[in-house]
């Protein structure tokens, strides 16, 4: 059986007018070709799929190329033309640097370029991903790119231009090449499926070239997938089955629902959505993608909107964006952003779509977690400066001249009962805070609660020493406040009366009168 030519190699450009999308670059090295002045070293750099290698086997071609008019060049007929054409042209000499990027692949290199053309006029040197060679190797190349026998020319090819040394940049006559645009991509995946005789509903070719993100190559070879999926005409419903995305309609209609803010028809679109195959990774970004639109709408760019989008979504997105401000669209796309980005295997696939339809006004909000989003009506102003000051621990050091502000409803509540309960999560607290503080308070429990104060009585002199100072007030107040959520003061007292008598409001068969019981026997033995 006859293996069958995959689309992409089918259709690689044999004439620099079947280059798409490259014009500023095609143009340039056409008139340098026809006034005679080519450069000796080039640097094509963009991203993947947009012609690198095909123009410079174009370049390539056209140097070669013997036909009596400069302006017809590459003309695909001549022998030159033809043996590049079908790979077996000995002066074109293809390099992968990914895997030839040691010195000594360029030193065999830097041998073999003085030898002269075996058939054209010139020996092109392409080096593709050029930025994978190593420190040395480009300094093995250096002398060789700066001044190359006249027969030499180098195209150096990267998708990564700012790995590629500025010494070596420096070198070369530099071209940038750009991500295809939607209606350019679908106009020649049209060519393709119209000189292939493919049945595919047009809605489908937009499809392919938004997956494709800019990359012509990556658009052609998804189509050549798409048509190997099915047999007969191709329709919008299949290539969405096959690629694992949403169609318009639903993501127009979960727009909506948040500009409407219903939350529980989000969710339902979210799970109708992942019902029908929909990746969800890829489905956040294609809801990323759709707020975009609507963004660039908002903002009056509604021609950059129609050069990614069809024109009756594009009419769609600018009714949407009258529903939003920049504020919310901003926050909606970096929530369903971060959705999109979420790691694979999770038990629940849709889990972090639905997070991010939940909590994407608490980001317009400037908060970050939902429970802050949740105890605050939305109607209301944030204050994270009266949020902090009530998590935060009182400073170490006040001065006694300030006056202690309010206490809160739940500091007034606290009583001695309650730290009575927390007490052991108290001194395991103080661990954290102090290595001998745990082994002092063992002498000490809370006696009573005056406003805002706790009184602690130590029956011990040592261990009221060593408590009675600003820092372990401090610590103990932080433990304290952890572990009961009352924010309260320290105050120390060592006094029999305290020791032996139980405060009225405590009960005789609590905690507390056994650790003050407790206490009073300790301090009896040590008489």
């Amino acid at each position: 059986m006859t293996r069958s030519q995959s689309l992409y190699l089918k259709w690689r450009p044999t004439q620099f007018d079947g280059v798409v999308g490259q014009q500023h670059v095609v143009q340039t090295l056409l008139n340098a070709l026809r006034a005679g002045r080519p450069s000796h070293a080039y640097l094509f750099a963009g991203p993947r799929g947009t012609g690198k290698t095909s123009v410079a086997r174009l370049l390539a071609k056209a140097l070669n190329c013997t036909n009596a008019d400069a302006a017809a060049r590459p003309c695909g007929n001549c022998p030159p033309c033809q043996a590049v054409a079908e790979g077996r042209f000995l002066d074109l000499i293809e390099i992968d640097a990914a895997s030839n990027n040691s010195v000594e692949h360029v030193r065999d290199l830097r041998d073999k370029i003085n030898f002269s053309p075996s058939i054209g006029r010139y020996k092109v040197y392409i080096i593709d991903e050029v930025h994978m060679l190593s420190d040395a190797a480009f300094n093995a190349l250096l002398k060789t790119l700066e001044e190359p026998p006249p027969y030499a020319i180098f195209v150096l090819a990267t998708t990564e231009a700012h790995k590629v040394p500025a010494t070596v940049a420096s070198r070369c006559q530099q071209h940038i090449f750009r991500r295809i645009a939607l209606p350019e991509m679908v106009q020649r995946l049209q060519e393709i499926t119209g000189a292939e005789g493919l049945v595919v509903e047009p809605a489908v070719l937009e499809l392919v070239a938004r997956q494709s993100t800019g990359s012509l190559r990556d658009a052609i070879s998804l189509l050549d997938q798409l048509v190997a999926s099915t047999v007969g005409a191709l329709t919008l419903q299949q290539a969405q089955s096959v690629v694992g995305s949403a169609n318009e309609q639903l993501l127009a209609m979960l727009v909506q629902a948040l500009a409407d803010d219903r939350t529980a028809a989000g969710l339902d679109l979210i799970n109708e959505a992942m019902d029908q195959g929909t990746d969800p990774r890829q489905f956040a970004r294609q809801i990323v993608d759709y707020l975009r639109g609507v963004m660039l709408c908002k903002v009056g760019h509604a021609q950059g909107t129609a050069a990614q989008h069809a024109s009756e979504t594009t009419a769609t997105m600018q009714a949407l964006a009258a529903h939003f401000d920049l504020a919310q669209l901003a926050a909606a796309m970096r929530a369903f952003d971060e959705a999109g980005r979420e790691r694979r295997g999770g038990w629940l696939a849709q889990l972090p779509l639905e997070l991010a339809l939940l909590n994407w006004r608490t980001y317009a909000a400037g908060a970050h977690a939902p429970a802050a989003h949740v105890a605050r009506p939305p109607a209301a102003a944030p204050k994270p400066a009266a949020t902090v000051a009530r998590i935060q621990p009182v400073p170490v050091a006040v001065p006694a001249a300030v006056k202690a502000p309010s206490p809160e409803p739940v500091q007034a509540a606290a009583e001695v009962p309650e730290v009575s309960r927390h007490w052991p999560v108290v001194i395991q607290n103080c661990k954290a805070l102090h290595h001998s503080m745990p082994a002092l308070l063992e002498y000490c429990s809370p006696l009573r609660i005056d406003g805002d104060t706790l009184l602690l009585g130590v029956t011990t002199a040592f261990a009221h020493q060593k408590l009675d100072t600003e820092e372990m007030r401090e610590r103990l107040r932080e433990a304290v406040l952890r572990a009961t959520g009352h924010a309260l003061k320290m105050r120390f007292v060592h006094s029999a009366a305290h020791i032996s008598e139980l405060p009225p409001e405590v009960a005789s068969d609590g905690v507390v009168a056994a650790a003050v019981k407790l206490g009073a026997r300790a301090r009896e033995r040590g008489r």
